[in-house]
């Protein structure tokens, strides 16, 4: 099925019935609650391209298209978006298109295997929003809460003190995100704010209680895969912006947007189909070698590919890039993440949308999956609420380890301990618990990570563009459809890369 109406209703039916596709059967726990099969990153065939395991690639061309989008998540939807009047070929490894932003639903609430929300309503999202003709629910101020001395905090004002440091910190912000003026332009030029990139976070927090600065730690954490001590000061900087900025939340996260796209887009997409090689040849041509659901090799040629892949990814399978370039894409660090979606029969916490816990708690967060549904007016107590908890794991930590040992019942018993410690005795109101890994879920904005994606940008080439969406800096939706909407120009030649 890789027609478009047949990949469409692929989507579908692999979205609607995860866990009866899945190889791995349910688990029940000691207290009653299902255990489901993992969603998320699959490491199998990934980790042979990584350990150099290589099929015999095939000599000859089958046929030729004009372009070659590898990767169906975020950015490669959107780059099929805006290529849809031309003829394109999208490859996406696994069933279902939308990368980290897939998800499933429970009783009529949608729920997120990763990405949630987005922070734009105007621009590149406001234009493509309008086209798909989607609304998202617009948070109010008290979107996030914090866990503070054993109670909830909620928004950013009130009476006690993690509002007086929450304030300060903001305060010191303010003056950069002016110089931002809502986002920044890559290649970096600004030398105040390279100075900002070369600089660890956690330089910024010193004055800080310990208590707050655990609470901040916990909050880069979710969004960018490392703590103070981990990520620069711009992309901590660029992140809490979002703090003060409006958040828009679609029914289910972010795979409304993904779906919407999918069901939207024409042209040949191909489930399953996993990129061995991209190759530049003579005369405009590019060479790109997949596996297809078909489980045979093909070679197709084209005049330009898409790479949507992580830049570690892409260092993989393009063969005859200059050594310096592969170097460069090699040398970023990636955080991994395990997603816990608790499926309950009773709405038991009334939380804010997104709430923040700090150690002894594993997870950096749990997101309310029904925030949309009751703020739209579409919500009943029947219908009963999903937690979502993200547990974050910092580059180079025992995340991967963890994930590809893969024990769904000790991850889920420990998950669901902790749950009970911070909002009571819910045992018997979860029915599933569904655990979703993404073993290299994003490039950690590091110090020094927005210099090298600089460099990246200003590497010119005329047979393929990286778009992941790292490489318009913070890992975000709309910094995959910025991606996707330059990648699309440029291959189309109406700009250059800048």
């Amino acid at each position: 099925m890789t027609t478009a109406s047949g990949l469409n209703f692929a989507y579908a039916l692999a979205n609607h019935f995860d866990f009866a596709l899945a190889k791995e059967e349910f688990l029940s726990s000691k207290t009653g609650y299902k255990i489901a099969p993992w969603t998320g990153d699959d490491f199998t065939t990934g980790h042979k391209l990584r350990n150099h395991e290589l099929p015999e690639f095939p000599k000859n061309v089958e046929r030729d298209v004009e372009f070659v989008i590898i990767g169906g998540g975020m950015a490669g939807l959107a780059s099929a978006y805006y290529l849809q009047n031309h003829n394109f070929l999208l490859l996406e490894q696994y069933d279902a298109l939308g990368g980290q932003s897939r998800g499933s639903s429970y009783k009529g609430i949608g729920y997120s295997y990763g990405a949630a929300y987005i922070n734009s309503s105007d621009g590149l999202m406001g234009a493509l929003l309008a086209d798909l003709k989607l609304t998202p629910t617009k948070l109010p101020p008290t979107k996030n809460s914090w866990r503070w001395e054993n109670s909830w905090s909620p928004g950013l004002e009130g009476k006690n003190k993690v509002y007086t440091e929450l304030k300060m910190l903001l305060s010191n912000c303010e003056p950069i995100w002016k110089q931002m003026n809502s986002g920044f332009a890559l290649p970096l030029e600004n030398q105040h704010l390279l100075k900002l990139d070369s600089i660890p976070f956690q330089e910024y927090m010193k004055g800080f209680t310990g208590a707050f600065t655990a609470l901040i730690d916990a909050y880069l954490k979710a969004s960018l895969c490392g703590g103070v001590d981990v990520v620069s000061a711009l992309g901590a900087i660029s992140t809490l912006e979002d703090l003060v900025q409006p958040t828009y939340v679609f029914q289910g996260g972010n795979q409304a947007l993904a779906k919407a796209m999918a069901n939207k887009i024409q042209g040949e997409r191909c489930a399953q189909g996993f990129v061995w090689s991209v190759e530049s040849g003579t005369n405009g041509k590019t060479f790109v070698t997949y596996s297809g659901e078909d489980q045979k090799l093909h070679k197709v040629s084209c005049r330009h590919v898409i790479v949507t892949a992580p830049p570690m990814v892409a260092a993989r399978i393009m063969r005859n890039i200059p050594d310096p370039e592969k170097a460069n894409l090699l040398s970023f660090k990636y955080g991994s993440y395990l997603v816990a979606n608790v499926l309950m029969k009773q709405k038991k916490f009334a939380g804010a949308y997104d709430n923040f816990v700090t150690p002894p708690y594993s997870f950096a967060d749990i997101v309310v999956a029904e925030t949309p549904y009751i703020a739209q007016k579409k919500y009943s107590p029947s219908m009963g609420s999903v937690l979502t908890l993200y547990q974050p794991y910092a580059p180079s930590s025992e995340g991967r380890s963890v994930l590809m040992q893969g024990d769904r019942t000790a991850l889920a018993n420990s998950l669901v301990g902790q749950l009970v410690k911070l909002i009571g005795p819910i045992e018997k109101d979860i029915e599933t618990v569904v655990l979703t890994r993404w073993g290299h879920a994003m490039a950690v904005t590091k110090p020094g990570f927005f210099a090298r994606i600089s460099k990246l940008n200003r590497t010119a080439n005329s047979g393929y563009t990286l778009a992941h969406c790292s490489t318009q800096g913070i890992p975000c939706a709309e910094s995959a459809i910025a991606a996707a909407r330059l990648a699309a120009n440029r291959a189309l030649g109406k700009t250059e890369r800048s």
